[in-house]
């Protein structure tokens, strides 16, 4: 059989190269000096593909990446040495991809003569698992939390009705002192159960959003802005925010929205240990708006950005709870929108926000 014209001659072939192409899966064959003889189409795709014509042939050490050959190498060798097969049961993730990858000996008259690498893109796969898991577990706590704040808003009644009773008590003392302390305690009962009450309302809505009502983008930044001012994890925080003039509404309720930035936010205050800085920008498309929040703390490692949206999921297990952004990503996607966590940048976590424009009113 004649040497197909896409690679050169004393490498794979004719029927066998395309059946390499054909193949939904990313890979390469090297040799026992750990050279490319093989590399199929979807290899010469991506964020890290290179043209066949580049690669083979050629040290794999030129045909991948510095870190990429670092890891891999070692693996190969162990292969070629033991005649064992290697899956990866971790996932890599590159250009916002993952990958599962898993490296296959393939032997002649008993020896190890070539390697055949695979990465197989599992990220819709995923994707999928994690919805289906998210899913199920944000119904169970939209039942839960709507329980919860239902009863808990009768005790809160209950309370308030005793303060009130107590205070009422204490303004009849005789001594101006003690009823103006009555009146300072009776106040500080009144705002904190009014918190409360207002805590309770809003876990209540967060079950049931309200369709159909636009949000302002820059006005909803700046008062989590300001709620933020005060916030601990933002002591020696900066934040630089830039907002476009004329921006239109979203299509999102002001307060869903205000949860998700608020969100966004305090986890990067609290990944930046409070210092540091936090960059707020707004845009839009001709039918979408997008809110962008870059912090320059340490990042979010390579193992845990498949799981940051996960319910119950946090790195940080005495400071949150994990569920603020799976509670982000719910409430956005119910109105249409959604969050992703952008590719890292030099240092620092970048989230992206993204939102329906308005309908416009008939």
């Amino acid at each position: 059989m004649a040497p197909s014209p896409r690679q050169p001659p004393g490498v794979l072939s004719g029927l066998g190269a395309d059946i390499l192409d054909a193949l939904p899966l990313s890979l390469y064959v090297v040799d026992r000096d750990l050279r490319v003889v093989a590399w199929n189409r979807a290899r010469e795709q991506g964020p890290i593909g290179k043209p066949r014509r580049r690669v083979l042939g050629r040290p794999l050490a030129q045909a991948l990446t510095a870190e990429g050959y670092r890891q891999v190498a070692p693996i190969l060798r162990h292969v070629f040495a033991t005649g064992e097969a290697h899956e990866e049961t971790s996932e890599t993730q590159v250009g916002g991809r993952l990958y599962h990858g898993g490296r296959l000996p393939v032997a002649h008259r008993g020896k190890v003569t070539h390697v055949l690498a695979k990465y197989d893109d599992i990220t819709e796969r995923r994707a999928l698992e994690m919805q289906v898991i998210a899913s199920d577990r944000l119904a169970f706590l939209g039942q839960l939390v709507a329980g919860v704040a239902h009863e808990i808003a009768n005790p809160l009644a209950g309370l308030a009705g005793c303060a009130e009773a107590l205070a009422s008590l204490a303004l009849q003392h005789p001594e101006p002192a003690v009823r103006q302390e009555a009146e300072s305690f009776r106040d500080l009962v009144r705002s904190e159960m009014a918190r409360c009450e207002r805590l309770v309302k809003s876990l209540l809505e967060s079950a049931r959003p309200k369709p159909g009502e636009a949000a302002d983008v820059a006005e909803t930044v700046r008062a989590v802005l300001r709620l933020l001012e005060r916030h601990p994890a933002f002591a020696r925080v900066k934040v630089v925010s830039g907002m476009p003039e004329a921006l239109p509404p979203a299509q999102i309720d002001p307060d869903s929205l205000r949860q998700v930035v608020l969100a966004v936010a305090v986890n990067a205050g609290r990944a930046m240990k409070g210092s540091g800085t936090l960059r707020i920008r707004a845009g839009r498309t001709s039918s979408r708006l997008f809110l962008e929040l870059a912090d320059s703390g340490p990042g979010v490692p390579r193992a845990v950005r498949p799981h940051i949206f996960e319910p119950f999921f946090t790195t940080s297990p005495g400071e949150g709870s994990g569920l603020g952004l799976a509670i982000a990503r719910s409430l956005l996607r119910r109105a249409g929108g959604d969050i992703v966590l952008l590719p890292p940048r030099a240092r620092g976590a970048r989230f992206r926000v993204e939102l329906r424009r308005a309908r416009k009113r008939p």
